[in-house]
């Protein structure tokens, strides 16, 4: 069997995701969602790889593992009908499962398939272990970088835009003009990334999209965030107060320029 080319395993993910489009039709909008946010991630994984002068291979790793980062949401709309994993199950143990038992990886030599899975084992940890292998670091780094870069967005139109929020895409926060979880402020204010477990409000997610500004690994990536305008889009709806003033000063700071 000849090794897949990356335009091959892009072919096997799409065809993967619409077979669950077309098996379960009511959850249709979740799907195309997943789909259209692992395109889009793809290609942030890619910008990101070219502005950081990767490698040749391990750009191509990076791209392959944003491209199947997110397979393990399939199987959890299905069953699960929700994206909270605590209430489910690690949907990146989900996605290393799928790639293993339904085949896309196919073809791909040991040593590059190992890179992959591990990347999308860890995508979604809240932090890395300290020893991993160069390249999985490399690559992993990546991934997670561009994941956060394409779900602010996405996130942020969903806020502003949805007449209800979606309780599978906002993690059943309820709309509460004025109201936030000090917990999270307080893992803001001490360099942290938000706590999912703690999310209540619509403030607490922007303030946990905001926390991830402290996770991006790459200049390239915090470049992007700055030149999309993201932070203003999700601080301006917050209290004016002067906690909230101050963390934007920091959240600036770890930001940089554009």
């Amino acid at each position: 069997m000849n090794t897949p080319d990356l335009s091959v395993l892009r072919g096997r993910f799409l065809d993967y995701a619409e077979s669950f489009i077309a098996a379960d039709p009511a959850q249709g909008e979740h799907y195309r969602l997943k789909t259209g946010h692992t395109l889009r991630v793809l290609d942030l994984a890619q910008e990101i790889a070219r502005e950081e002068g990767m490698a040749p291979d391990t750009a191509d790793l990076t791209a392959m593992a944003a491209l199947f980062h997110d397979t393990g949401r399939y199987r959890q709309i299905r069953q699960y009908h929700t994206f909270v994993d605590r209430i489910s199950e690690n949907h990146a143990r989900l996605g290393v499962r799928a790639l293993l038992a339904d085949g896309l990886l196919a073809g791909l030599p040991p040593a590059r398939r190992g890179v992959v899975l591990g990347a999308v084992f860890l995508h979604n940890v809240r932090s890395l272990p300290q020893r991993l292998p160069p390249v999985l670091r490399a690559v992993t780094m990546a991934v997670r970088d561009a994941d956060k870069l394409d779900i602010v967005p996405v996130l942020l139109e969903h806020l502003e835009t949805a007449p209800e929020l979606d309780p599978v895409i906002c993690m059943n926060v309820t709309r509460a003009p004025g109201r936030y979880t000090p917990e999270i402020l307080d893992d803001l204010e001490q360099g942290r990334t938000a706590d999912y477990s703690r999310l209540r409000f619509e403030n607490d997610m922007r303030l946990l999209v905001a926390s991830w500004i402290y996770d991006l690994n790459y200049a390239a990536a915090r470049r992007i965030y700055a030149r999309r305008g993201l932070l203003e889009r999700v601080l301006a709806p917050l209290p004016d107060d002067q906690r909230l003033r101050a963390l934007r000063r920091r959240l600036e700071q770890a930001l940089g320029p554009a």
